[in-house]
């Protein structure tokens, strides 16, 4: 007899069940293997897992969802599971930075995006960061305000949907942003932002309650009234036209799986001198423009919430991220269809809007007070220089990508 558990799809959410088949003994083993060995493609089976929630997620609401969407998927699958509420600020960098590497096949993260940025600071901060960054794959069960990384990763908001492809994803080599402001680094995997984003992201903090419309209302708000971020910025091009850009995501869109990229101490190094002058084959952007900013947005992973793509071209490893620019001086009747085409990803087609691959950039605020958002946190509001780092952590994508945008 033989007992197979599987997910099935319940109202909106995927449930553990089981059916038993009565199998000759003679082929029982052959049976079981080759039912664990399809199952589990790419990966392995009855994993170890360290599951961080931040119990203040989603409204408070992030341990019921894991308790009751995600653990039993992860029991039935008869994974290792031990789990950590996070009790303070950075207390997740705290434990990656200690945690006992040959513990555990991966970090799951119970939260929005903070969790997953604290994770990847803390195994940065480690001294046998390459080791923790090769053995260890960090991925998110979506349990946050705020779930890009399941969005991009697992094509889902919902953490029964999350769990389980978290069970059979592929671990794949990331790129990761070195940010530096003064004489200090931290990693970012996600995102960074100035302006009209980052304004109506971190500057309604204290109306969080009102759940993602915040922040939608916040961006029209400052869109429209025309608000402008002035500010001095550099940057070290990829692919800088439209056209480049394609061509760019063309040839690295199919090979992800193909690029077994080895990490070292060398992957970590920084290629520019943060606090030197800005190198001779960095181009900084007509200062006309950069006094009238309206949104500086960079990213690494396509989504940035649900159903907002606001990367469609972003690759895990191609060794660039995504840059969007717009002018605030750009016409209401103009900047009303662009933002209306966000959940497709087809506003980086629009002519108003600028969109590159970079290697690097420098951004300099000229406000005195203001917000500056790295993986939707709230970073001291001054100079900062960003640089990809190739390959430099690893994640769990279903079917080795992220999801489609059709880009």
């Amino acid at each position: 007899v033989v007992e197979i558990v599987f997910a099935r799809k319940k109202g909106g959410n995927l449930i553990p069940t089981s059916i038993v088949l009565s199998i000759d003994s003679l082929g029982y083993g052959d049976v079981v293997e080759e039912i664990i060995k399809l199952s589990y493609a790419g990966t392995k089976a009855k994993k170890s897992i360290l599951v961080l929630v931040n119990p203040h997620g989603g409204k408070g609401k992030a341990i019921k969802l894991f308790l009751s969407k995600s653990k039993p998927l992860l029991e039935a699958a008869q994974a290792n599971i031990e789990i950590k509420e996070t009790k303070y600020f950075q207390h997740a960098t705290d434990i990656a930075k200690t945690i006992e590497l040959d513990k555990y096949d991966m970090i799951a993260c119970a939260s929005g995006d903070g969790i997953p940025h604290e994770v990847l600071n803390g195994f940065y901060q480690r001294e046998d960061r390459v080791e923790a960054f090769t053995k260890i794959p960090i991925t998110q069960l979506p349990c946050g305000s705020g779930n890009a990384m399941s969005e991009s990763c697992h094509g889902t908001n919902n953490p029964s949907f999350a769990a389980l492809s978290l069970l059979k994803g592929i671990p794949v080599s990331i790129d990761l942003m070195a940010c530096t402001q003064g004489d200090k680094t931290y990693v970012s995997f996600l995102s960074q932002t100035f302006g009209v984003i980052a304004d109506s992201d971190i500057g309604t903090e204290s109306l969080r309650w009102m759940g993602p419309s915040r922040f939608e209302l916040g961006v029209a708000y400052k869109v429209f009234s025309r608000a402008k971020y002035p500010c001095e910025i550099s940057v070290k091009y990829a692919a800088k036209s439209k056209n480049e850009l394609r061509s760019h995501y063309d040839e690295h869109v199919n090979k992800i799986l193909d690029k077994k990229l080895k990490i070292s101490e060398e992957t970590y190094k920084l290629e520019y001198d943060p606090s030197g002058p800005i190198p001779d084959d960095w181009e900084q952007i007509d200062q006309d423009l950069a006094d009238n900013l309206g949104i500086f947005y960079t990213g690494k992973m396509p989504y940035i919430s649900k159903d907002v793509q606001f990367f469609p071209a972003a690759l895990p490893n191609d060794g660039t991220f995504d840059l969007v620019i717009t002018d605030a001086r750009t016409s209401i009747t103009r900047m009303a269809p662009t933002l209306l085409s966000l959940d497709q990803g087809s506003h980086v087609l629009q002519p108003e809007v600028q969109h590159s691959k970079i290697l690097a950039y420098r951004l300099k605020p000229k406000l005195t007070h203001g917000y500056l958002s790295v993986d939707g946190e709230s970073y001291p509001f001054e100079q900062i220089q960003v640089e990809i780092l190739p390959g430099a952590a690893k994640t769990l994508l279903r079917n080795g990508s992220y999801v489609e945008t059709n880009f």
